[in-house]
C-alpha cells in the first residue's frame, strides 16, 4: 500500500495513475495556484493542472505544469515504451479532440512537450459523441471516435459511426481515419471504450455499449482490429444478469485475455476475467471504496486506488496479482512474454567467450520489423545493436525462429554479465503484420565463462582516421578544449572495447591524410599492456577494436559523441613490420655500403697517397640528396606549414651548387694548363660529375683525388678553384644542411605515421650535417697549417738568398737541387 498527502491541493482529484520502468508513478492533480495558466469561474480561486512524479516509496520526485485545468474528457495515456513518454488528450474547444505529446522523464524526472494537434471528424453531418485513447505495442497511440448523424433518423440511414486513427511513435502526423462500426439502429445512446492493445500480437479491441434507454444495457460489442484499420472480429458479450449489471471498464491482461469491470446492485464492483475466446475464466473481488484502477502489464498486476474520508485527503494504492491464462511454463515464469517460446541461450545461462549467435523462438510465424536487438554489458555498456534487417530466419525451423549474429568483440570478457534487450516491433506477426512485444532490459541475462590467462607485457600502436565531418568537429572542439578532447576520445574508445582507460591513449599530435579529399585527420593510438586477466590481451584487443570500428553503426562507437568522429572505412592500422615493408631498401643500402667499402679498399691499396675518402663523401652526398628529393615529393605536403620551406631548401642549394660547379669547370678550362689537357681527354667524366655536383659542389674534388691512380681522376685544380669549392661547401652547410635538418626534425616531432622515409631522411640529414661540419673544420685546420708551412719556407729561402718571383699571384722559388 502507498499513501500520499499534499496539503496545497484544493478540490483534490486523482484523474489517473501510470507507471514506468524507472519505478515511478505519474499522478495528475488539480492545484490551487495564484500563477495558474487558466482561470475558471470560481470566486477568488485560480487553477492549473500539475503532474506529480512519485517513487514507489511515496517520495515526490518532481512536479510540472501539464496544461489548462478542467478541460472536457481529459486523459493521460502512458506509452508502452520506456522512452515513449505520454499523451494528453481532451475536448477543447468546439468539441474537437486536442492532443499534446510529452517525452519520457529526463534525469530530473521532468517531461518535455514534444508536439500537439487535433483529431478531426471527417463527415460534416456527424456530431462528435465521445472518444477513447489507447496505446500501441510499438509505443504510439490510437484514438477511437464515436459520432452520431445529425440527419433525421430513418430505418435505412447510418446513424452511428465509430472511427479509429493512429499517432505513430516519434511522430506528430496522424494516420487516416478507419471505420470500425456503422449502424442504423435507433439506439437511445451509445458509448465507445475502453480500447486496449492485445500483447499477443492479435491487434486491438474496442468496446461499444448501445443503450436501449437511459439505464438499460443489454449487451456490449467487442470489436477487434489491427493497425491497418481492418476489423478482424466483432464479438457480442451477453451478460448473465443485464438488469442488475452495468459496464464500467475493461483492461487487457498481459498474460492473456481481458478484464471487464462492472457495477452490480448499484454499488458493488465486480470484475470478470475473459479468455481470448470470450469466455469468463474467473471472477475478481474488489474491496469497497476503489474508484480507480489500471493494469501494470509487465508484472501482470492489477492496480486499484481508493480515497479516505478524512480531511487529510489521502489515497491508497493496492495491487492484485492476476492469473496467467497463457500457460507459460517454468521458463516463462522468469521470462514474461506471451509471444516467445524460448531463447538460445536461455536466461541466466553461462556462455563461452566470443559466443557467436542468439536465437529467439516465437509461438507464431513472424517477419522482421523496425526494432533492434541490443546487447549490453552489465550494467549499461552497449556492446552491439542488430536491426531486424540484419537478422535471419533459422533454416531448419523456418519463420518462427530468428537468429542474430553476434560480433566476436561483443562477449569478449570472461566471467562477465551481459543482458539482451529486444525492442517491441523487432518482429511482427506474419498473419496480420502487428508488432510483437519484445524483451525489457535486465531480464535476459547471460554470463561468460571464467578463463584465466597470463599477463603479457606486449604493447602496440596504430593509426585512426577521422571522417570528414569528424575532422571538422574535432578541430573545432580541439581549438576550444585542447588535449581534453583527445583524452575524452581515448576514454570513449576504452569504454567501447571495453578495457581500463589507462590501456588506451592517443598522442597529442595529428596530421592530414594526404590521399583524402576533403582532408581527413590521422591520430595515433597507443595500446598498453595487459594488467587485468578479465580484459583481452593486445592481439585480441586489436581484433575487437577492428570489429567495433568496422561495425560502428551497430556498436557503441556510433552512439558516443567523440567516437562517432572515427572513419569506419579506415579501420585500425597497426605499426608496420619495417623489415617486411622495407626489406628491399634495407638490403640495397647494405649492398651499397659494402660495395663502397670494397671500392675504398681497392683504391687505398692502389694509391695510399690519394684522397680515397672522397669515395665515402660522394656516397653520403648523393644519398642525402636522393632522400631530400624523395622527402619533398612524398612527405613535404603532410604538414602544410613545412611544404614551402622544404621546397626552398631544395631548390636554392641546387641552383647555387649548379652555378658554382659550372663556373669552376668553365673558368679552369679557359686556362692553358694541365686541367685544359685533362678536360680535352675526359669531357664526359667532367660532364657527369658536374651534374652530380648539383647536390654539393664538393663532388668536383673527386676529379683531382688521384683515386686508384686513374688518369680520369688526375685533373689539376688551381688554388683559386680549390678555394671556391671549399667556401661553396661551407655555404651549403648554412643554406642546405642546417635548414633541412631543422625541417626533418620538426616533421619527426609532428609525424604519427609509420613511413620510414622521413626517419631515414632525418638520419641522413643529421649524418650529412655532422660529416660536413667536421670535414670543413678539418679542411680549415689543414689549410691554415699549409699556409703557415708555406710562409716559413719562403722566409727560410729569402734568408738563404734564393730568389723568389711572383707570377700571376703565385710565388715561384728558383731552387737548384744537386742529385748525387
Amino acid at each position: 500500500n502507498l499513501t500520499y498527502t499534499e496539503n496545497e491541493i484544493d478540490d483534490f482529484e486523482v484523474f489517473n495513475s501510470f507507471t514506468d520502468s524507472r519505478g515511478t508513478i505519474l499522478i495528475r492533480l488539480v492545484r490551487n495556484n495564484t500563477q495558474a495558466m487558466y482561470e475558471i469561474p470560481s470566486p477568488n480561486k485560480t487553477y492549473n493542472e500539475t503532474g506529480v512524479i512519485l517513487s514507489y516509496e511515496g517520495e515526490i520526485l518532481s512536479q510540472f505544469h501539464i496544461g489548462e485545468a478542467f478541460p472536457i474528457n481529459e486523459t493521460l495515456t502512458m506509452s508502452l515504451r520506456e522512452d515513449g513518454g505520454f499523451l494528453r488528450t481532451y475536448i477543447w474547444p468546439n468539441y474537437t479532440v486536442t492532443w499534446t505529446r510529452f517525452s519520457s522523464l529526463n534525469d530530473q524526472y521532468q517531461p518535455i512537450k514534444l508536439g500537439e494537434g487535433v483529431f478531426y471528424i471527417p463527415q460534416p453531418q456527424d456530431i462528435f459523441v465521445m472518444y477513447d485513447v489507447f496505446i500501441k505495442v510499438d509505443g504510439g497511440y490510437g484514438c477511437a471516435i464515436l459520432t452520431n448523424s445529425s440527419l433525421p433518423i430513418t430505418s435505412k440511414e447510418i446513424t452511428w459511426r465509430a472511427y479509429v486513427l493512429f499517432l505513430p511513435f516519434n511522430s506528430n502526423q496522424t494516420t487516416d481515419l478507419f471505420i470500425l462500426y456503422e449502424s442504423s439502429m435507433p439506439w437511445y445512446r451509445m458509448w465507445i471504450g475502453p480500447c486496449r492493445v492485445s500483447y499477443d500480437g492479435t491487434g486491438y479491441g474496442c468496446f461499444l455499449k448501445p443503450y436501449v434507454n437511459e439505464t438499460y444495457l443489454r449487451f456490449i460489442y467487442n470489436i477487434r482490429f489491427i493497425s491497418e484499420g481492418s476489423v478482424t472480429l466483432i464479438n457480442r458479450l451477453q451478460f448473465r444478469d443485464p438488469s442488475n449489471w452495468n459496464f464500467l471498464d475493461s483492461y487487457s491482461v498481459f498474460a492473456g485475455g481481458y478484464i471487464v469491470v462492472g457495477i452490480q446492485s448499484q454499488t458493488e464492483r465486480v470484475g470478470d476475467l475473459y479468455n481470448t475466446t470470450g469466455m469468463v475464466y474467473d471472477t475478481i473481488d474488489f474491496a469497497k471504496g476503489h474508484v480507480h484502477m489500471n493494469i501494470y502489464p509487465m508484472k501482470n498486476t492489477f492496480w486499484l486506488s481508493s480515497f479516505s474520508t478524512n480531511n487529510t485527503k489521502e489515497w491508497t494504492i493496492t495491487t492484485i496479482d492476476l492469473p496467467k491464462l497463457i500457460q507459460y511454463g517454468t521458463f516463462h515464469e522468469r521470462f514474461p512474454n506471451p509471444n516467445i517460446n524460448r531463447t538460445i541461450p536461455e536466461i541466466n545461462s553461462t556462455i563461452s567467450l566470443r559466443y557467436k549467435s542468439l536465437t529467439i523462438m516465437y509461438y507464431s510465424q513472424v517477419n522482421f520489423g523496425t526494432g533492434n536487438v541490443s546487447i549490453y554489458q552489465y550494467p549499461n555498456t552497449l556492446r552491439q545493436v542488430t536491426s531486424g534487417g540484419s537478422a535471419v530466419y533459422d533454416p531448419v525451423t523456418g519463420l518462427t525462429n530468428v537468429t542474430i549474429s553476434v560480433f566476436s568483440s561483443t562477449f569478449n570478457r570472461p566471467n562477465t554479465t551481459y543482458y539482451i534487450v529486444v525492442d517491441t516491433n523487432f518482429v511482427m506477426r506474419l498473419q496480420n503484420h502487428e508488432p510483437l512485444y519484445g524483451i525489457d532490459k535486465n531480464i535476459w541475462f547471460l554470463t561468460t565463462e571464467s578463463k584465466s590467462q597470463d599477463l603479457h607485457t606486449d604493447t602496440a600502436s596504430g593509426l585512426l582516421r577521422l571522417s570528414v565531418n569528424g575532422t571538422s568537429e574535432f578541430k573545432a572542439a580541439y581549438a576550444t578544449l585542447g588535449y581534453s578532447v583527445v583524452n575524452a576520445l581515448a576514454n570513449q574508445i576504452a569504454e567501447a572495447i571495453p578495457v581500463a582507460n589507462s590501456r588506451i591513449s592517443i598522442r597529442n599530435a595529428f596530421q592530414i591524410e594526404p590521399n583524402t579529399q576533403p582532408p581527413q585527420l590521422l591520430l595515433r593510438m597507443d595500446i598498453g599492456q595487459l594488467t587485468d586477466d578479465k580484459e583481452p590481451d593486445v592481439p585480441d584487443l586489436i581484433n575487437d577494436f577492428r570489429v567495433l570500428l568496422k561495425e560502428s553503426q551497430f556498436t557503441d562507437l556510433s552512439q558516443n559523441n567523440y567516437t562517432a568522429w572515427l572513419d569506419s572505412t579506415y579501420n585500425f592500422v597497426p605499426t608496420d613490420d619495417l623489415w617486411r615493408r622495407y626489406k628491399f631498401a634495407i638490403i640495397l643500402t647494405v649492398v651499397l655500403l659494402v660495395a663502397t667499402s670494397l671500392v675504398y679498399l681497392f683504391a687505398q691499396r692502389a694509391n695510399k697517397e690519394a684522397r680515397n675518402f672522397i669515395i665515402f663523401t660522394i656516397v653520403i652526398i648523393i644519398q642525402d640528396f636522393i632522400f631530400d628529393l624523395l622527402f619533398v615529393i612524398e612527405n613535404s605536403n603532410d604538414f602544410p606549414e613545412l611544404f614551402l620551406p622544404s621546397i626552398i631548401t631544395l631548390v636554392i642549394p641546387l641552383t647555387f651548387n649548379t652555378f658554382i660547379a659550372l663556373f669552376v669547370i668553365l673558368s679552369e678550362n679557359s686556362r692553358e694548363d694541365k686541367f685544359n689537357d685533362w678536360f680535352r681527354k675526359y669531357p664526359q667524366i667532367a660532364a657527369v660529375f658536374t651534374i652530380l655536383s648539383c647536390a654539393d659542389v664538393e663532388v668536383l674534388k673527386i676529379l683531382s683525388s688521384q683515386v686508384g691512380r686513374l688518369n680520369l681522376f688526375s685533373a689539376t685544380f688551381s688554388d683559386r678553384a680549390e678555394s671556391m669549392i671549399f667556401w661553396a661547401s661551407c655555404t651549403n652547410i648554412l643554406i642546405e644542411d642546417v635548414p633541412q635538418f631543422i625541417i626533418r626534425f620538426l616533421y619527426h616531432g609532428k609525424n604519427i605515421t609509420y613511413n620510414i622515409l622521413p626517419t631515414i631522411a632525418l638520419v641522413s640529414s643529421a649524418i650529412g650535417l655532422l660529416f660536413a661540419v667536421i670535414n670543413r673544420l678539418y679542411q680549415i685546420t689543414a689549410r691554415c697549417s699549409q699556409r703557415r708551412c708555406q710562409k716559413a719556407v719562403m722566409q727560410d729561402d729569402e734568408l738563404e738568398g734564393i730568389p723568389v718571383r711572383n707570377i700571376n699571384g703565385y710565388q715561384i722559388v728558383n731552387r737548384t737541387v744537386t742529385l748525387e
